[in-house]
């Protein structure tokens, strides 16, 4: 309404996509501070890390990496487990990765589902061979 009233004092008609100068102007000055405020909103955001590193529980007193090396021996003698890895929960917690040729219940049970504190996920993968030219 002030800008229709602004517009008829100083004899113009106004566009309904421009505003006048003075609310132009008015713009201006605020979008400094705004402009500010975002980008010191953003760069707070930025610089949060999430700390995935750490042991899932407080019982995972070990690195993911010892564990892995010193329950790997005793996965691969089941049978049906064909490779173990490091890996991540879909919610990007590190576990410990069991591949399988075929998921049955029964290795299912035989598979434990933390080994130290840490998670373990299996997958499905089927036989994994070696590429012909791999030994390279």
């Amino acid at each position: 309404m002030a800008a229709a009233r602004f517009a008829k004092r100083i004899g113009r008609r106004l566009s309904p996509f421009r505003a006048p100068a003075r609310l132009r102007s008015l713009r201006a000055e605020a979008a400094g501070p705004m402009l500010l405020a975002l980008g010191l909103a953003l760069s707070v955001a930025g610089c949060h890390t999430r700390r995935h590193e750490e042991p899932v529980t407080a019982s995972a007193s070990r690195p993911l990496t010892e564990v892995l090396a010193a329950h790997t021996p005793e996965l691969m003698k089941l049978s049906g487990v064909v490779g173990t890895a490091e890996s991540r929960l879909d919610d990007g917690r590190p576990c410990i990765l069991v591949m399988v040729i075929r998921l049955t219940p029964e290795l299912r049970s035989r598979i434990p589902g933390r080994l130290e504190g840490w998670p373990v996920r299996i997958d499905e993968t089927g036989r994994i061979h070696a590429m012909p030219d791999s030994g390279r």
